[in-house]
């Protein structure tokens, strides 16, 4: 779809109303065609109840940070960890955050990483890359495998109008070593930074380690979620739900999959028949419960 000078400006100024800017459920019912005929949202009516809730969750968060700033105080950067079970939409509301920094939040660097390789370019990737196609924005991006950058003519328009280096503006796929964790850091940037971990749980303590330095940069704008199905009773994810200095620094959500709409409840149920309620298959898979058994 080609849009007129005059559409563009239109467009812009929506999105980067704070109305909607600074709104990411407002966001989130805007960019994509939710109940659309023809597109895949058409049965959609918009995010799970969870997913709202951490959209409007993140909303006040700002509203709260902007207000210690104009009390001459430092904001105070997001923090949260989730842990579920399988398929309550984790991997949407990545890509609906990346999205949301990188429309809303010009000149800004989001990171993505997962617990290996191939969920990153197969599953978190790919999903992402999903619902940016249905962005009503999309034009002003380009992407490869494991990126999403401002398309030439948006990037030119943005250092030319708005004065703001596009050098670290992108979304990116960043693969980890634990053995070089110092590889996966040395991003700042005053505009904003949003660090997203899919499959938390496999990552390692050293990549949470290095990742604080994500944000030394004292911008309202400093977002760290990680997600994951609770597969192991130690590392850095777990500790964020029971080590009591690290629980105190995050804010914490577990998801049980059989409260999700939307998710096939026999199959839920037919899990719990066959492994048990209280087996650590049911609780990764479906309680988003840590085994107890170590893993």
């Amino acid at each position: 779809m080609k849009y007129s000078p005059r559409d563009e400006l239109s467009l812009m100024s929506e999105i980067w109303d704070p109305q909607i800017a600074d709104d990411l459920e407002a966001f989130v019912m805007f960019v994509y065609p939710w109940g659309k005929k023809g597109t895949p949202l058409e049965d959609e009516k918009g995010p799970r109840s969870w997913q709202r809730d951490d959209l409007q969750e993140m909303t006040e968060h700002i509203r709260n940070q902007k207000l210690r700033v104009s009390q001459g105080l430092l904001p105070v950067m997001w923090k949260k960890a989730t842990t579920s079970g399988r398929g309550p939409g984790k991997s949407a509301e990545v890509a609906w955050l990346t999205d949301w920094m990188i429309s809303c939040r010009i000149g800004s660097t989001t990171i993505i990483t997962a617990n290996t390789e191939p969920q990153l370019k197969s599953r978190t990737f790919a999903e992402l890359g999903r619902w940016t196609k249905l962005l009503i924005n999309e034009h002003w991006f380009e992407s490869n495998v494991l990126s999403v950058f401002p398309a030439p003519w948006f990037k030119n328009s943005i250092e030319e109008n708005l004065k703001i280096d596009t050098k670290y503006y992108y979304a990116q796929g960043q693969l980890w070593s634990e053995e070089n964790p110092d590889a996966f850091a040395g991003v700042h940037n005053k505009y904003g930074v949003n660090l997203l971990m899919d499959e938390a749980s496999g990552i390692p303590n050293s990549i949470f380690a290095v990742s604080n330095g994500f944000f030394t940069e004292p911008t309202i704008y400093r977002f760290w979620n990680v997600f994951s199905n609770p597969r192991r009773n130690s590392g850095a994810f777990f500790d964020i739900f029971h080590e009591p200095n690290t629980m105190r620094q995050w804010r914490r959500r577990q998801i049980d999959s059989r409260t999700v709409e939307g998710i096939d409840k026999d199959m839920l149920e037919n899990t719990i028949i066959q492994h048990g309620i209280d087996s650590d298959v049911v609780r990764v898979e479906v309680l988003g419960q840590f085994p107890k058994a170590g893993q």
